[in-house]
Parts: C-alpha cells; sequence; structure tokens
C-alpha cells in the first residue's frame, strides 16, 4: 500500500468478536485497503470488503470521525460491519499470500495486538459497543 494514503478498515463485529487478519511480519490487523481517488469512503468500504473476503455489508456505520493515523504516514477511516451477505473465508482472498482470519474476543485482541493503530481502532470499537 503506497505511503500517504487513505485506507478504509472494517472491523467485523459477531458476538463481541472481532474478524482479525493474522500477518506474520506484523501479527494480528482489521481487514482493509486503500480508498482509490474517485471513491467516497461507503463505496471504498463495499469493494474492499468484496475483495477481501467476498462478502456485501448490509449494516455498517463509520466508527469514529477520527482520522486514525497509521503506518507509513496512512489515514485510516474504519467502519464497524455487523451485517453481511455470504460466508466470511478462512484467509484474505485478494493476496498472493493469502492470510488467515481469525475471530477474536475483542478484550483478547487489545493484549494480542502489537500494531499501535489497529490497537486504537479495536479501543475505540471496545468504547463504541459499550454506548
Amino acid at each position: 500500500m503506497a505511503k500517504n494514503s487513505r485506507v478504509v478498515l472494517f472491523a467485523l463485529v459477531k458476538n463481541n468478536k472481532i474478524l482479525l487478519e493474522n500477518r506474520p511480519a506484523t501479527g494480528y490487523l482489521v481487514p482493509g485497503g486503500a480508498i482509490n481517488a474517485h471513491e467516497d469512503l461507503e463505496d471504498a468500504l463495499k469493494r474492499e470488503i468484496m475483495e477481501e473476503l467476498g462478502i456485501i455489508p448490509t449494516e455498517f456505520k463509520l466508527l469514529t470521525n477520527e482520522d486514525i493515523p497509521g503506518l507509513n504516514n496512512n489515514t485510516l477511516k474504519p467502519f464497524i460491519v455487523t451485517s453481511w451477505q455470504g460466508e466470511i473465508p478462512e484467509n484474505i482472498l485478494d493476496k498472493k499470500d493469502p492470510h488467515p482470519l481469525e475471530w477474536m474476543n475483542i478484550d483478547k485482541a487489545l493484549i494480542s495486538i502489537p500494531v499501535k493503530p489497529t490497537k486504537k481502532i479495536v479501543e475505540v470499537l471496545k468504547k463504541y459497543l459499550k454506548k
């Protein structure tokens, strides 16, 4: 992913668990991808979630209006997705070296995630779910 990109992330939540991508080099991450120049946030979410997971989001909301700083000077725009059509695959679909997906309890995720931007998103998600 290019530096200084805007990135849409999708935090799929089911039964107080979040779907995470397990990358060997960085550990657990919230799946997502770059927002194209011509796309709005919702279009980018729908395109990226179809490319990465092969599902269609049916209930989703921008998790925060705050721009969350990511790696490589990227700006992260996280969504919470609570309903979708289709089956979640075992691995990310659009990678040459597919990374496994794992449902993880949100509290365990906060302990297990080493990447600060991802940890920040899970913290915001936890606060959101307590509302």
